[in-house]
């Protein structure tokens, strides 16, 4: 009986929607008509129509460029967090998928399938985990990540899919001071979902009006690297790589979406993005931002400049006539307040670009220009083992050369100056850095369970030497255990490197535990 009266009750409640159905579909058809036939407020029918929420921004119904695609980037959010070890499950739960899909928009640029975009958590020692392209109306293909360029971000990719054409290409022999151009990408308020939801393999894109105006005098720009403000439309972040059009619908750049200080986004031309595709492509490397050569102090100097610790010999700051213990006050007529502002600065610089330093020297202001060259490495640490290796090669030949030499002099000199900038580089480096780039192994603390596997009461294990290096030369090897350094004993991490640190002397002898028989190794430091 229940059943039956469930069941009726059901049929009755679809039979009345769809009466109500019926009685509304006419008038809302007429609604529709109704409007499509209502005139257009603006002149021209074809003209852009006003974006939801955005009265400045228009959006105009045309067929899409060609030689742009969808990027699709697969993202681990682990790496986000900071490791799987960062976290937590519930009653210890297996970790859920992190890996989530991102689509973005890239350009075509030859007819050899490269493709021009931009991709997050990205670097050149972090590539993407996978990564496909999508031209419009064909199925997806694999690309490969060839490099980047670390001061715009700009990665190119290579597809071998024939469907891809490329772009027609705006080239002007003269860039415009100001242009009046179109927007092509995302729509401004789509989400950037990287959430376990299902996420659009082809989010809608549309054409935004807006203008761009040469940045002249942002501290960025120069002769060799011409870049634009974004004047309108304004971007939100789903629009970063979004296309730029001149009046011909030909690409005249990508747009980026700056999160600077400045606020205002930048666009760049399309002579800059293949000037960096072809440095990447010909290279096979990811290409580095400018390097000055001058390490700054830490800390904040009370808005009147930062003080230089260390320049480096041959470095575009010597060659300009910088000298240590100069206070630095402005790069390109960019206040610089602090080190970290004047590392962020000369990172934002491209290689080849030439910059005005104004420094002050005792009571005397001075103007210097120098042109960077660029950086020994696109990473931190691999920045150290350049430095490392130079000073290790100038030492060298300073040993080499005889004392009479009349250069002898000279060169012990720019030795001392490389000493003193690789110590000023490496003293706020983690200490297992430092382990690792001046003395060429790595260590992990002995737990008990250790200490009674290997017979000891105290040390460090080597958990790894890297080939070619002091450590592998000295005869140290992984698995040894360091118990003493000359006569002091090893306890912590702190400890073996304040025993290598302190010695004056060019080797010092290890006392190391091997297949729980103890060594002497002299070690050449």
């Amino acid at each position: 009986m229940f059943l039956r009266v469930h069941l009726c009750f059901r049929l009755r409640f679809w039979v009345i929607s769809f009466w109500i159905l019926a009685l509304i579909a006419p008038s809302f058809a007429q609604n529709r008509q109704r409007k499509s036939k209502t005139p257009s407020t603006t002149p021209n029918p074809t003209a852009p129509a006003p974006l939801d929420n955005q009265p400045n921004v228009y959006v105009t119904r045309q067929s899409a460029p060609k030689g742009w695609v969808w990027v699709t980037q697969t993202v681990d959010l682990t790496q986000q967090l900071g490791g799987e070890e960062n976290i937590m499950t519930l009653d210890g739960e297996p970790l859920p998928s992190m890996l989530r899909k991102r689509v973005t928009l890239g350009l075509v640029i030859d007819d050899k399938g490269h493709i021009v975009t931009r991709l997050i958590d990205v670097s050149p020692s972090n590539p993407p985990v996978s990564i496909s392209v999508r031209a419009w109306g064909f199925k997806p293909s694999p690309a490969k990540f060839l490099g980047m360029d670390t001061v715009t971000g700009f990665c190119v990719l290579k597809a071998d899919d024939p469907n891809l054409k490329p772009a027609s290409l705006s080239i002007y022999d003269q860039l415009p001071a100001r242009l009046n151009i179109r927007l092509y990408g995302f729509h401004p308020n789509q989400a950037l979902n990287l959430g376990p939801a299902m996420i659009a393999v082809n989010p809608r894109t549309n054409f935004y009006s807006g203008r761009i105006a040469k940045a002249t005098g942002d501290f960025r720009s120069s002769t060799t690297n011409s870049i634009y403000y974004l004047l309108s439309p304004q971007l939100t972040a789903v629009q970063d790589c979004s296309l730029i059009l001149d009046k011909g619908d030909a690409v005249f750049g990508l747009a980026v979406y700056d999160t600077g200080s400045d606020g205002s986004h930048i666009v760049y031309p399309i002579s800059q993005l293949q000037n960096i595709a072809e440095e990447v492509i010909k290279s096979h490397r990811s290409l580095a931002h400018g390097w000055l050569g001058a390490i700054p102090a830490t800390g904040m100097n009370d808005n009147s400049g930062v003080q230089l610790t260390a320049i480096a010999p041959d470095s575009p700051a010597e060659v300009a006539g910088v000298k240590a213990k100069d206070i630095l006050l402005s790069v390109n007529e960019r206040r610089v307040e602090t080190s970290a502002q004047l590392i962020s600065i000369i990172r934002q610089i491209p290689a080849d670009s030439e910059v005005t330093l104004k420094v002050k020297r005792g009571g005397e202001y001075k103007n210097l220009k120098a042109r960077l060259v660029p950086a020994p490495a696109t990473e931190p640490e691999e920045q150290l083992f350049a430095f490392a290796r130079r000073l290790e090669t100038m030492e060298e030949q300073l040993k080499a050369m005889a004392p009479t030499d009349p250069e002898r002099q000279k060169l012990e000199s720019r030795v001392g100056m490389m000493r003193i900038f690789v110590g000023a580089v490496t003293n706020p480096a983690p200490p297992e850095i430092r382990l690792r780039v001046f003395y060429g192994f790595e260590i992990q603390p002995l737990t008990g369970q250790l200490m009674n596997y290997f017979v000891v009461t105290n040390g460090l294990l080597i958990t790894n030497v890297t080939e070619n290096n002091k450590a592998a030369r000295s005869g140290l090897m992984a698995g040894d255990v360091i118990l003493k350094v000359g006569n002091s004993p090893i306890t912590d991490l702190t400890s073996l490197l304040g025993a290598l640190d302190k010695s004056s002397n060019e080797s010092v002898e290890i006392t190391v535990s091997r297949r729980r028989e103890q060594l002497k190794i002299n070690f050449q430091r």
